[in-house]
């Protein structure tokens, strides 16, 4: 059973090897979760620039790949913007931008077999494929082996599109107190505006902070609240969508409100609407230390408007 397995194992790396060597085709890498090109994808990219215009060719073909690691509609949107970033410096090296057709494979042609949810670095490649001449000899490109060490090798700056772990956004939001103050029974609105700064360092979320100006009426004190909080955000990626749960901690001041601690949940969606942008419906509620029920807090909700960086 050893014999069988390390026999399957050997073949697939051969295969893979002579695939990257065939004439006229070459293998870019990426590293995980980027579409920015690794100064040994540069070269490699040289090359077969190099070689476009040694054969003469009418066109080159481009196909973009991920590995199993994300979602289906995640890395069929990564391998498109893979083979844009390959696409784009060839044509920086002169080859024609009409003679260059592009193809997206998402995780569905992966040259190393896996299961879903594995991280493979030779599935993470764009191939380049340019017609050879009846006459012609192509010179080997880089083999995977010596790719593979890009990972030694300090990335280059990420492509803009793929420099997305932060949100910086501006709202309009309602907020309804439940209390407005000691010893007495009424009730309020506030009105005004939310500026947040979202930090998304991984997958899964992040912390955010979030500053907000409103103007209270129907209350006893009119005139200008904030709240500033801290927030724990639990949101995962899913490529368009971006599903947020959130703990919020901070403190509500002003007139209107009762000067103080609070704490509570936020839920919301962040919506991918077009490159650099996001939309996010939101509502939270905010639990007020100085009150002993639950229910004596302020609902917010609010639309966020925010652009990726």
């Amino acid at each position: 059973m050893r014999g069988l397995l390390f026999g399957v194992s050997l073949l697939a790396v051969v295969a893979s090897t002579a695939q990257a060597q065939a004439p006229g085709t070459y293998l870019v890498y990426f590293d995980l979760d980027r579409s920015a090109l690794t100064a040994e994808g540069r070269q490699v990219v040289q090359e077969a620039a190099n070689e476009y215009r040694r054969t003469g060719t009418a066109r080159v073909s481009l196909n973009g790949h991920a590995d199993l690691s994300g979602s289906s509609d995640y890395n069929q949107a990564l391998s498109q913007r893979r083979a844009e970033t390959v696409r784009r410096e060839l044509v920086r090296l002169g080859v024609p931008a009409g003679s260059i057709t592009t193809v997206a494979e998402g995780e569905t042609d992966p040259a190393v077999p896996t299961p879903d949810g594995t991280r493979e670095a030779q599935n993470r490649r764009v191939e380049i494929m340019i017609p050879q001449p009846a006459v012609a000899q192509a010179p080997a490109p880089v083999p995977p082996a010596e790719t593979r060490q890009a990972a030694d090798v300090p990335p280059p700056a990420p492509e803009p599109e793929d420099r997305d772990r932060f949100i910086v956004s501006i709202a309009p939001v309602y907020g309804h107190n439940f209390l407005e103050d000691d010893g007495n029974d009424t009730e309020n609105d506030l009105a005004g505006l939310e500026f947040t700064f979202n930090a998304l360092p991984g997958f899964l979320g992040g912390l955010s902070l979030k500053q907000g100006v409103f103007h209270s009426f129907n209350a006893v004190d009119e005139g200008f609240a904030g709240r500033s909080v801290l927030s724990l955000d639990f949101a995962p990626d899913l490529g368009i969508v971006r599903p947020r749960l959130s703990l919020n901690g901070g403190g509500v001041y002003g007139e209107g409100v009762q000067d103080g601690f609070v704490v509570g949940p936020e839920l919301a969606l962040d919506i991918n609407l077009f490159r650099g942008f996001t939309l996010r419906p939101k509502v939270a509620y905010d639990y007020q230390f100085r009150n002993p029920e639950w229910d004596e807090g302020i609902l917010w909700a609010g639309l966020d408007l925010g652009v990726r960086f």
